[in-house]
């Protein structure tokens, strides 16, 4: 019987590592922002705006930007106005944008 539990168990981690490997864009955003600190609905629609409109390269600098940013347990909640000043790149100002006209849409 152990090593039918461990099957299970291998195979249901295969699983959501499987899952996880298949995540959208859109869903990682989301969920890096919500990790930042963000209120998950918000954080859901800023993904999915952001998901298509960002270049992989752009996408690698917001995943540097959540590196010690808010959220999670004892620091503050963040919002976009405090992500938008962290990304602040004068070699990448279409970035900021995007974040901003994503937030700005999602709050409307």
């Amino acid at each position: 019987m152990p090593m039918l539990r461990r099957l299970r168990a291998l195979t249901a981690a295969g699983v959501l590592i499987a899952m996880a490997a298949c995540s959208t864009p859109a869903q990682r955003i989301s969920t890096a922002l919500v990790g930042y600190g963000l209120e998950r609905r918000q954080a859901d629609c800023v993904g999915e705006r952001l998901g298509d409109r960002l270049s992989l390269a752009q996408l690698r600098r917001l995943q540097e930007l959540g590196r010690g940013m808010g959220g999670g347990m004892g620091r503050q909640r963040i919002d976009l106005r405090d992500i938008a000043l962290r990304l602040t790149d004068p070699d990448d100002p279409e970035l900021v944008a995007q974040v901003l006209r994503a937030g700005l849409a999602c709050t409307l």
